[in-house]
């Protein structure tokens, strides 16, 4: 009985801080469609402190789970970088449009590798990935229209950057929900034996 249960996965602790990363990227995306006209030094500065942010609180998951989770060095490099390029955008307000979209856009295809990783380990797993690997491969679509030509298929760079956001939002909100899942089912599973 042992067996199976690892073969399922371990306990996950702390998944609720891939949800709150997931809800500051949707509310920057949000935030960036609501105020387009904005300054772009304030859209800068705001977007340095989500990324440091987001970068600490999955520093923090990351090593919380470090001894459940197979694939948290994924999780601690996606902190590292995101932790980075908020102090890179915090030191130097006056980045200009071409470096901005830049860092943004290897820290998104960083973020999407990781999805696409975690999406195959789900997939080993026998649980549903195939959302997750979707949603993953778009923000891998949309970090190289990013890098590459921000006014790409008549896009602006403040529509691009809006979308990266809250797809970046909705995939950690959907690995969330999958590791809250993993965390309740030795639970569930115990529960249901005591009751046979």
């Amino acid at each position: 009985m042992v067996q199976p249960l690892k073969a399922i996965q371990k306990v996950i602790n702390h998944w609720y801080l891939v949800t709150v990363i997931g809800v500051i990227f949707v509310l920057l995306g949000i935030w960036v469609f609501r105020t387009p006209m904005a300054s772009y030094l304030l859209l800068a500065t705001f977007f340095s402190i989500s990324f440091l942010a987001a970068g600490i609180t999955e520093i923090a998951f990351a090593l919380s789970n470090r001894k459940e989770l197979d694939h948290w060095g994924w999780f601690f490099g996606s902190g590292i970088l995101s932790t980075l390029i908020g102090f890179l955008l915090i030191s130097n307000p006056t980045l200009s449009m071409i470096t901005l979209p830049l860092y943004v856009g290897f820290g998104v295809m960083f973020r999407s590798i990781s999805g696409i990783s975690f999406a195959f380990k789900l997939k080993e797993m026998g649980s549903e990935y195939h959302s997750i690997l979707y949603l993953s491969l778009a923000g891998m679509v949309l970090s190289f229209l990013l890098i590459w030509n921000p006014g790409f298929v008549g896009m602006t760079l403040v529509t691009i950057t809006a979308l990266i956001f809250i797809l970046l939002g909705v995939i950690a909100i959907l690995l969330s929900m999958k590791m809250k899942k993993l965390h309740d089912l030795p639970r569930r599973l115990k529960n249901r034996i005591a009751n046979q």
